[in-house]
């Protein structure tokens, strides 16, 4: 059974960062990849090894050929799905691979069927849950399944078709909770 089969196609490649401003320069001056949107200062519910924890992270988002580039940088030091990367001496690190899920729970499902397990999950305050699933085969690598609906995926879209036309200028789009 083929991933598209399973959960569609591939929609994020999601990194861990450890300098939100350095990986969006890197990636829009060495790859021309941009510009980015986002947001500093977001507050996320962590449900990581048995303990919910409350993660404060900065995110930027990009699109290459239709694909969201995530970058996430956890800027405080609790528990969660991405606090053993900020021990690492890396500066980056593909933490997953991301699919579109209307109904997650169906998703979850369909991802223990073929041998994964949860790892780790967050919830926004908008109750928008991401789920992280993987196995030991993938040795370390999560699949992210992203809870969407309507109202999320126009947005994605929306953003993936402006970065064809992006021309290099305004690169950074973030804002500040």
């Amino acid at each position: 059974m083929f991933a598209d089969k399973l959960f569609g196609p591939i929609k994020q490649w999601g990194y861990l960062v450890k300098d939100l401003d350095e990986a969006m320069d890197c990636w829009v001056k060495q790859l021309g990849v941009g510009p980015f949107w986002g947001y500093r200062n977001v507050p996320v519910t962590a449900y990581f090894q048995g303990q919910e924890t409350q993660v404060l992270m900065d995110v930027a988002l990009a699109y290459q050929n239709g694909v969201q580039i995530e970058l996430i940088h956890q800027t405080n030091h609790v528990l969660s799905p991405y606090s053993e990367f900020y021990k690492t001496d890396k500066k980056q690190f593909l933490h997953q691979v991301a699919y579109h899920a209307a109904n997650i729970d169906e998703a979850v499902a369909k991802a223990r069927a073929v041998g994964m397990e949860e790892v780790g999950s967050i919830k926004t305050m908008m109750e928008t849950r991401y789920v992280y699933m993987s196995s030991p085969q993938m040795a370390g690598l999560v699949i992210e399944l992203m809870e969407v609906d309507d109202g999320i995926v126009a947005d994605f879209d929306r953003c993936a078709k402006e970065s064809e036309q992006w021309d290099g200028s305004e690169p950074f789009r973030l804002i500040s909770l």
